[in-house]
């Protein structure tokens, strides 16, 4: 192997982390869904970086790198920390937005937004994790298929089949719960 070569792409793994941060959170927070555990997964994954001793040489393969990193991180969080407590607070903090109405708003608009908001994030909750994480990449951040390939490291007709996988079964969970609602 030659060593000037290896010497010349020297990788400053802080400024790495900081530039990844933003998307990693969101595929840990996509796992976790509970700030607290997020935060310290984000800790454990900066530890690991650190501690690993085969890191990837070429930057460009760092966002997919990482992003295996981050899942492996979040599993084991995942794993300590129990995984139906952390579902069940996670999704009550998001109902106590929905419940706070605006003051111009038509209670009849305000009602049945609150409505399908939980509905929504009663299907997303149930989603598997993967399909939480690639629909969040996808709408939340407004990525390409291109930039989803390369930041989790696979190539582009499998992203875009995940995607259309997680929004098959988006779907399949809304119309469930709709069935469920209307049953009532």
């Amino acid at each position: 192997m030659d060593t000037a070569n290896t010497e010349s792409v020297e990788i400053d793994w802080p400024a790495q982390l900081d530039r990844h941060r933003v998307w990693l959170r969101k595929v840990v927070h996509c796992r976790l869904a509970n700030e607290a555990a997020v935060e310290d997964c984000l800790q454990e994954i900066a530890l690991a970086v650190i501690r690993q001793a085969k890191k990837p040489v070429d930057i460009e393969k760092v966002p997919a790198w990482l992003y295996r990193l981050a899942i492996r991180q979040a599993i084991n969080t995942h794993r300590r920390n129990g995984r139906q407590k952390m579902l069940m607070e996670a999704f009550s903090s998001h109902k106590e937005t929905a419940d706070q109405q605006p003051c111009n708003a038509d209670p009849l608009d305000w009602l049945i937004n609150v409505e399908q908001q939980e509905m929504i994030a009663q299907a997303v909750s149930s989603l598997r994790p993967a399909d939480r994480e690639i629909l969040v990449l996808k709408y939340s951040e407004r990525w390409t298929y291109q930039q989803l390939s390369e930041y989790l490291g696979a190539n582009v007709n499998t992203v875009e089949y995940r995607l259309i996988r997680a929004k098959k079964r988006l779907r399949a969970a809304l119309n469930r719960l709709s069935l469920s609602e209307t049953s009532v």
